[in-house]
């Protein structure tokens, strides 16, 4: 058996009263957190948008009440919606319901069938914004549009109502996608929704933006070749002389700039090519002749150590060859007195055979040593002349090179300022153009600008009833002289308040809102916006306005819902400040909340 709801608030067509007393006395309860504005946000949350408080906030609600749900009945074009949407520990990624038809006791005590208030979001915005929707300045989303409505229909409390265009606090932590919007775009949602915005003057801005774009990149493109022609200028006339603002100083220039590019070309060699390709070749030659000598003593330093091993390990063999020659010399056996075999006769000879090469072996190598150190102390010589005429012929390339370069630099500058002074005119056909083109796409614009001012005259028939309603609405709170309207231009919309009196700054800038958010209210009931007939005010500051104009607030709720049989509207009102002591009563005063007991807070408990 499904828990009965913590709270059940029946909210009605017309005035709609939250109050949390201020008590009195020194033992008294403050009027503030009883939960209204909690209330504010949760049914901002059932009317689709994202958030119902910040992270803190909603932790603390679902460390409490886990399992909790809030759901609200809708009224949407004569059709009932039902919405269903988790605010405790599952709220994150619980199910969501928003349907037409069914109802709220059945859907609470079943399965929730789907997850997403998508449906509810999307049918508001095809019902009472089908235009406005389409030209939001976020896209075409009819969810996004939506809460862009939303968002102006229920601000945040901590705005304070300071500004028509203040909508949701950044401390708040709400998802509205308005809360990054700029100035200029919100002033759009409004008119839209208004219909103080017609997609003529749209489109015809549109253009006119783009003819500005447009103007501005020639203004650029004219000043880049200004910036050019002048450093030109300024370079021809160090080089030249004569005064860039005289008509004969473009053939003074060209005349000089031409005379310096002949002399240059006559003092040029012309056979410069030649003479480089001859200089290369020979110190190439001279090169190759370096390296010849110098392979050639590397050659031989590698050979002489060589030899010098050679010649060492000489040295030992042949006297120890010439001590074995000597042994085997007797042919008699030294033993017996014999005569030796023909066997130790024929190692006699081998022995005498070995120390005789190597004899000559020895010889051989002290000659090609003597050879090798003598071509060595000749080559030397030969070596550093070899380097001295490379070094020299290297010096005359490079030498010869410098001329050649120095003299194509010369001939390029001379050259240079010969083109320079042939492309200063182009310069001023260039700046004529982007200047013709600026003027153009700044008169296209101003076309455009007028065009959409023409289009936005023809929308002060509805600027004009919003403003006489708000003068209206400003009458009626302070009735001391006090008048007040809405102007409309491209930048704004912005009512203006006269008034006799002192009144603080922030007391002018909550009436201002208050007023022109009723003044909305009651051109919506006269069929002539596209917004729905419902207004949130969480909190106006009593401190601010003053109690006597506070209370006018409700008296003008209550005035306009006597007027008609049925209320054509549900304007929701929170407040610390005691209202009217007619209204302090149903059916007026909905939900009387208060911080303390805990019974007496929204929730019916501590979070």
């Amino acid at each position: 058996m499904a828990k009965p709801p913590i709270q059940d608030v029946p909210l009605r067509p017309g005035l709609n009263i939250v109050w949390s007393p201020d008590a009195q006395g020194e033992a008294g309860h403050m009027g503030h957190g009883g939960g209204k504005t909690s209330f504010c946000r949760l049914i901002r949350y059932c009317l689709g948008e994202d958030s119902y408080g910040t992270d803190a906030q909603r932790q603390r609600i679902a460390d409490a009440i886990p399992d909790a749900h809030v759901g609200a009945e809708i009224m949407l074009d004569g059709e009932l919606w039902n919405v269903i949407r988790p605010i405790g520990a599952g709220a994150g990624s619980g199910r969501h319901y928003a349907q037409k038809g069914g109802s709220l006791d059945v859907l609470a005590r079943g399965e929730i069938p789907n997850s997403t208030v998508s449906p509810l979001r999307q049918a508001i915005a095809s019902k009472v914004m089908p235009s406005a929707a389409q030209h939001m300045p976020i896209g075409s989303s009819l969810d996004d549009a939506w809460e862009l409505a939303l968002a102006w229909l229920t601000r945040d409390q901590e705005c304070r109502l300071l500004d028509i265009l203040d909508w949701r606090a950044p401390e708040t932590q709400s998802r509205s996608p308005s809360r990054n919007m700029s100035k200029p775009d919100r002033v759009r949602v409004i008119r839209l929704l208004l219909k103080a915005l017609q997609q003529d003057e749209i489109d015809a801005l549109r253009r006119a933006q783009g003819h500005k774009r447009k103007a501005e990149e020639a203004a650029r493109r004219k000043q880049r070749v200004e910036w050019v022609r002048d450093d030109v200028a300024q370079n021809l006339q160090d080089m030249f002389g004569g005064d860039p603002g005289e008509n004969t100083t473009f053939d003074l220039w060209i005349g000089k700039a031409t005379a310096a590019a002949s002399a240059e070309q006559l003092r040029a060699d012309p056979q410069i090519d030649q003479k480089l390709q001859e200089a290369a070749k020979l110190v190439e030659d001279k090169k190759g002749e370096l390296r010849t000598i110098e392979d050639r003593l590397t050659e031989i330093d590698a050979t002489i150590p060589e030899i010098d091993a050679t010649i060492r390990a000489l040295d030992v063999q042949v006297p120890r060859a010439a001590a074995d020659a000597q042994d085997a010399s007797d042919p008699l056996c030294p033993t017996c007195g014999e005569p030796m075999p023909p066997r130790a006769q024929q190692f006699f000879d081998e022995q005498v055979a070995l120390l005789t090469r190597l004899r000559e072996d020895h010889g051989k190598a002290v000659e090609r040593r003597s050879k090798l150190f003598k071509e060595q102390q000749a080559l030397k010589p030969d070596a550093a002349l070899a380097r001295q005429r490379f070094e020299q012929a290297k010096a005359a390339y490079k030498a010869l090179e410098d001329a050649a370069t120095k003299s194509r630099e010369a001939l390029a500058s001379a050259s240079g300022y010969v083109t320079l002074t042939k492309r200063y005119p182009e310069y001023l056909a260039e700046i004529t153009k982007h200047e013709v083109e600026f003027q153009s796409e700044t008169a296209a614009e101003a076309r455009e600008r007028s065009w959409a001012a023409s289009i936005r005259q023809e929308a002060q028939g509805i600027v004009e009833r919003l403003s006489s309603l708000f003068g209206m609405t400003i009458r009626f709170l302070v009735p001391e002289g006090a008048q007040g309207s809405v102007q409309l231009n491209e930048n704004g919309i912005q009512p203006v308040i006269s008034l006799h009196g002192d009144l603080t700054t922030a007391a002018v800038d909550s009436l201002k809102v208050v007023a022109f958010d009723l003044a909305a209210l009651l051109l919506t009931m006269e069929g002539k916006t596209e917004l729905p007939g419902f207004w949130l005010h969480d909190s106006p500051r009593e401190a601010d306005l003053g109690l006597g104009i506070y209370h006018r607030i409700f008296e003008l709720a209550l005035w306009v819902e006597s007027q008609t049989d049925e209320p054509q509207f549900q304007y929701i009102i929170t407040t610390t400040t005691a209202p009217p002591e007619k209204l302090r009563e149903k059916p007026w005063t909905v939900l009387q909340l208060s911080s303390a007991p805990q019974e007496s807070r929204l929730f019916r408990r501590d979070l």
